[in-house]
């Protein structure tokens, strides 16, 4: 089964980049809350993320880190263990945005430069405004 979601969580495991034959994949569990008073209940999915985003967001992607998904491809894979049929639930990441920086030591998001605007005061003198957008994160 094939299917595209969209929510908001949190990453569970710090990311693993490793190689898929010939491409980068990065690779961590994700948590995203579903419904509402007595019936909210958590479901975990395994994320992957590939090509060269794969490599540039390994260090923007931390165990903690707030993630909206937006539009992942959603599938299913079914397993056995000792003997026990277990189902897995995955996500292929197309499109996300990260939560809000956090000023935590470990995370290393924090540490990323945030853009800079220069423009001008009423009387011509050059000013440096702080944007909200990080222009070095590639997606």
């Amino acid at each position: 089964m094939t299917a595209t979601i969209s929510g908001t969580g949190r990453v569970l495991t710090d990311p693993v980049l490793r190689k898929a034959g010939s491409n980068d994949v990065l690779n961590f569990r994700y948590a995203m809350e579903n419904g509402y008073g007595d019936k909210k209940k958590s479901e975990f999915f395994q994320c992957t993320l590939w090509g060269a985003r794969a490599v540039s967001m390994q260090n923007y992607i931390t165990k903690g880190t707030y993630l909206t998904v937006l539009g992942a491809e959603f599938s299913t894979r079914e397993y056995e263990t000792n003997g026990e049929k277990r189902v897995s639930l995955e996500l292929k990441l197309e499109k996300f945005d990260l939560g809000p920086r956090t000023t935590g030591s470990d995370d290393r998001r924090a540490d990323a430069p945030a853009s800079q605007t220069t423009g001008q005061s009423q009387n011509g003198a050059a000013v440096n405004q702080a944007n909200d957008f990080d222009d070095e994160i590639p997606f």
